[in-house]
């Protein structure tokens, strides 16, 4: 008969057994979970490590190419836009830095600047379409846009009229007084700024614009441009390339299977810059394209355009 101590020391014993079991189990379990977390962290660290380093090789051969480009730019671009008036328009959000470099290409390509006319914010507020409808129907430009067309194409045709040579003869749509009256009232309104007797009509629109616009902002410039392009010449517009979230006019005008207005994404680089320069003289000829960096980019840059006919 077994005794009640040794009955409860086996009982023990079997309680032991157990917990013990459980502890060394415990500790398996945790040194393999932990074992594969350390694995895991190493194969992560080394995937990491590895896209950082294509990543970097990539971007030194952007940065390379974009040299290239910057190098062989001027001798590219000379003459291509051989006196031909270009007027460039500043959208809002546009930088100084991107807009100087407008101007040096068009002055890299044997283009003349034919002035800068800024849009303010009022001139892509929706809450002023009816002030600008209103305007315009009173303005000397000739036949006005139909009531109900959009702001952009409003302000377009103003601005297109006074400040671009017409399509089929080079000349000026509105005599200088004419001309003068119109820029001065849009200036008056708040709907644009410019430095009085810089402005000469241009053949050419180069409208800068600025990175990730709101929406309606965004389609307010792209219908400005796309007014620009009927009036004058030929329009490019241009804007930087961002990782931002949004819209631009480029983006705009691209998605609606633009066929008139030429863009231009990565304006910022040099290889921007000659994708701008070849986009306005490819304008001439009334060829057009999507150009840059960008997935929705046709081509990184124009071909090279033949001489425009005088």
């Amino acid at each position: 008969m077994i005794s009640l101590r040794r009955h409860v020391l086996t009982l023990v014993a079997v309680f032991l057994a157990l917990g013990l079991g459980v502890v060394l189990g415990s500790t398996s379990v945790a040194t393999s979970i932990r074992d594969a977390v350390v694995d895991r962290e190493e194969t992560t660290a080394a995937q990491l490590e590895s896209t950082r380093a294509e990543s970097a090789e990539r971007r030194l051969a952007v940065d390379r190419l974009d040299d290239m480009a910057g190098e062989l730019a001027r001798s590219v671009l000379d003459g291509t836009l051989e006196d031909r008036p270009v007027l460039v328009v500043v959208a809002p959000g546009a930088s100084d830095e991107d807009v100087s470099a407008a101007v040096d290409v068009i002055g890299a390509a044997g283009g003349i600047a034919a002035g800068r006319v800024t849009l303010t914010d009022k001139a892509v507020d929706p809450d002023a379409d009816a002030e600008v409808q209103a305007l315009v129907a009173n303005l000397p430009i000739g036949d006005a846009p139909a009531t109900d067309a959009d702001l952009g194409t409003q302000l377009g045709t103003a601005v297109g009229r006074a400040g671009l040579l017409r399509t089929e003869d080079a000349e000026p749509h509105l005599d200088d007084d004419d001309r003068e009256t119109v820029l001065t009232t849009l200036s008056d309104a708040g709907l644009v700024e410019f430095e009085p007797g810089t402005l000469r009509p241009g053949q050419l629109a180069l409208v800068v614009t600025g990175p990730g616009e709101a929406e309606s902002t965004a389609v307010r410039v792209a219908s400005f441009a796309r007014t620009l392009d009927r009036e004058g010449a030929g329009a490019v517009v241009s804007a930087e390339l961002t990782g931002a979230q949004g819209y631009d006019a480029v983006t705009v005008l691209r998605s609606s299977g633009e066929d008139g207005v030429s863009t231009v994404d990565s304006a910022g680089s040099d290889s921007g810059r000659l994708a701008t320069g070849l986009a306005l003289a490819e304008q001439l000829a009334r060829g057009q394209g999507h150009y840059g960096l960008r997935p929705d980019a046709t081509a990184a840059v124009p071909s090279l355009p033949t001489a425009p006919a005088r």
